[in-house]
């Protein structure tokens, strides 16, 4: 396994000493691993243990500087080629998302603060592909403002290597340096930025109240340091003492810890001051904690030791907790070190931190060594037919086998992993495709109307295009629950029957479809089944009134709009219902939608997903669409509809279910038919609506097992075809 670290900067700071333990506890593993910053003390340290560290200017947000590290970045990656590409910060985790599209290492985030979020900031703001948080509490910030599967999110801790922090560790000669006498000496160790020094300020006004029984030592660098020690050097001529004594940053921060009688700091810091068996403060600049004790453990463990939406330190505070632990007698003061370094011991130790986060490497990593299922389908356009054909799919492929690994094409691949809870690989990036294809077990195609011409050849040559590249890396392919067609010309019918050819298994959602592919391609086996579509859970959907109907337009032959606006007027004037229309494809059909609605008193719903949808067609007394899978939530609602369309699937499909040109209600129509056959065709069905609804009902648990039924069918194809 090779593993590359980048962060802003190796400096003083508790995210830059967790990369440093966490680098040196994999190389004593013999793992190889390898860090990319702005450079700083922590650097040094670790190429003393002969850890790579390149630098670059990861800190800076100017052009040149992104640039110049992105390009470093890309040729140390690509000459390296690392397993894993680990980021600690937003700024290299946005340029290592960029590469790893590219790349195809994989990509891994730590979240070690809360970062402050705008618009902005929250969409540049990269988690990779599994992320670790050091705190539950951080974990719940990226669950409720970053939407991120929650199985792709670990904790970790803040390891703490508790030989070199011990209570044998020895002091440095602070007494010997500085004028303290016999003064107690309280240390604080920070990153010294103006948003994090809030804490020493704080110090400084505690050690001025405890009127000459403490001093205060100061480590940490910053752009705020100069600040500090002029305030600093103020109150030291103010008091006539060496009050306060800021030395900058150092990495033998526990020579320090060990000459300090009590320690007051915010997480690692204040972590490795307790692994020492010193009385400590938990406090910094986000929020104060208190003396380190059991009373405040938990929820010391829940925020990082950082006290998140706590009180904020005050001197008053500050002073009280340090003369509580001075007026302690020496028996006291041991015994509440022992207890701290017990808790680190237990809870915070560097081999925890290593070991769960090679635990979330391995488990991506195994992900890259084979899906079980790569879907490929019309995803990642906002179609709400399409998308929810994707969602039942995965839903029901996990429902009936949990441990399956799934991977889809997606036109917008990090929106279909976060709807969806699946990976996802841009549909057009063929190297890509490729590489999964190497490691993926069987490809189910579909569902939806693939293979045709009617959009364009172009697409009919992509899919089949994906077919034989599929077949030529030996994965089992399951061409499942397609429509097939439109087919216009002789060549693309030729096309079409050579690429179902390359399929193992072949299932149709509808009979037109069936009986061509038996044409076309005697041989193949083929099955009829029912679009998953129809197992789209139900929700709810408010609606303002009782009676309405609903309308699924998509914009067709200039004649349809005019025909379509008189039907819409003759219902509601003749029945006194209210008419709704829905846009189930915004980018083809929302403009459409708000012409006939300027054009009528219909209203403009909108359901946010396919099962928002069906709540809304459930209480409905006739659903007209001109989409297919307007018609298939129909059928999941058990509600009388109406095909308004010029595309053979919705006749087609209105055939499957009883409801074709032959059969006692047709419930399709013809966008070329006249405006009084419509309304005719749209007033005989609500006539007959109850017959309608009843007969839907009777059958739609026999429509959803065939549905669930085919996917058992592609498991079962997956494990009785599982490539060695």
């Amino acid at each position: 396994m090779k593993i590359l670290m980048v962060t802003t900067a190796m400096g003083i700071g508790g995210a830059e000493t967790h990369i440093c333990e966490l680098c040196l506890a994999f190389a004593e593993r013999g793992i190889s691993v390898s860090v990319a910053s702005a450079g700083g003390v922590y650097a040094s340290v670790l190429e003393q243990h002969g850890i790579t560290h390149i630098t670059l200017p990861l800190n800076r947000k100017t052009p040149t500087a992104l640039f110049t590290a992105k390009k470093g970045l890309e040729a140390y990656i690509r000459r390296e080629r690392f397993d894993i590409v680990h980021a600690h910060a937003r700024l290299p985790a946005l340029l290592c998302a960029q590469l790893h599209r590219r790349y195809g290492f994989r990509f891994v985030t730590t979240d070690h603060l809360d970062f402050r979020l705008t618009p902005l900031l929250k969409k540049l703001t990269e988690w990779g592909e599994f992320t670790f948080a050091v705190s539950e509490d951080l974990r719940g910030y990226l669950l409720r403002n970053f939407r991120l599967d929650p199985e792709r999110i670990a904790l970790t801790v803040n390891g703490i290597d508790t030989d070199r922090f011990s209570p044998d560790t020895k002091a440095a000669p602070f007494r010997e340096c500085f004028p303290i006498g016999n003064r107690a000496v309280i240390l604080h160790v920070s990153r010294l930025e103006k948003h994090l020094s809030l804490c020493a300020h704080a110090l400084m006004g505690a050690v001025e109240a405890l009127d000459g029984r403490a001093v205060l030592v100061i480590v940490g660098d910053g752009s705020y340091a100069q600040e500090l020690q002029n305030e600093a050097a103020a109150l030291n001529r103010k008091l006539g003492y060496q009050a306060v004594t800021p030395i900058g940053a150092i990495t033998e921060v526990e020579h320090a810890i060990a000459a300090a009688d009590i320690v007051v700091s915010p997480s690692r810091a204040a972590m490795e001051a307790m692994a020492c068996a010193k009385p400590t403060v938990v406090c910094g600049s986000q929020g104060y904690g208190g003396i380190f004790s059991e009373a405040i453990a938990d929820q010391a463990i829940t925020s990082n030791f950082c006290f998140r939406g706590s009180l904020l330190p005050t001197p008053e505070l500050l002073a009280n907790d340090i003369q509580t632990i001075l007026d302690m007698n020496e028996d006291q003061k041991k015994a509440l070190g022992n207890f701290a370094r017990r808790f680190i011991c237990e809870n915070y130790s560097v081999d925890i931190m290593a070991q769960t986060q090679l635990d979330g490497y391995e488990k991506l990593l195994d992900k890259t060594n084979g899906y079980d299922i790569l879907i490929c389908g019309y995803y990642g356009y906002g179609n709400m037919g399409d998308e929810s054909l994707l969602s039942v799919i995965t839903d029901e492929c996990k429902r009936q086998h949990p441990a399956l690994k799934i991977c889809a094409l997606s036109a917008n691949p990090e929106q279909t992993k976060s709807d969806h809870g699946i990976d996802a690989v841009a549909r057009f990036d063929p190297e890509r495709i490729a590489q999964v294809m190497e490691r993926s077990k069987m490809l189910l195609f579909g569902g939806g109307n693939l293979l045709q011409d009617k959009t364009s050849t172009h697409s009919l040559l992509y899919y089949t295009h994906i077919l034989r590249m599929a077949k030529k890396r030996g994965m089992r392919i399951l061409i499942y629950a397609n429509g097939i067609g439109p087919l216009f010309r002789e060549k693309n019918r030729e096309r079409t029957a050579t690429a179902l050819r390359l399929a193992d298994a072949i299932s149709l959602r509808d009979p037109h479809s069936f009986e061509f592919v038996k044409s076309i391609c005697p041989a193949s086996p083929v099955r009829l089944t029912f679009d998953p579509a129809v197992l789209t859970e139900q929700k709810e959907f408010p609606v303002p009134c009782e009676h309405y109907f609903v309308v699924v337009p998509k914009k067709s032959s200039p004649a349809s709009t005019d025909t379509l606006v008189r039907l819409i007027r003759t219902l509601a004037q003749a029945t006194g219902m209210s008419p709704f229309l829905i846009s189930m494809y915004d980018k083809q059909d929302m403009a459409f939608v708000k012409t006939i609605a300027s054009r009528t008193d219909a209203s403009v719903c909108r359901p946010q997903n396919a099962g928002e949808c069906i709540g809304l067609l459930a209480k409905a007394k006739l659903v007209i669409s001109s989409r297919l899978h307007g018609l298939v939530y129909a059928t999941a609602a058990a509600c009388p509809m109406m095909g308004y369309s010029d595309d053979e699937k919705l006749f087609s499909y209105l055939d499957h279910i009883g409801f074709g040109t032959n059969d006692v209600l047709p419930c399709g129509i013809s966008v070329n038919a006249s405006a009084d056959a419509v309304i005719g065709r749209a007033m005989e069905i609500l006539r007959q609506s109850e017959a309608c609804r009843a007969a839907l009902s009777r059958s739609l648990q026999e429509r959803k097992a065939l549905a669930k039924q085919e996917i058992r069918e592609a498991i079962l194809l997956l494990e009785n075809n599982r490539r060695k």
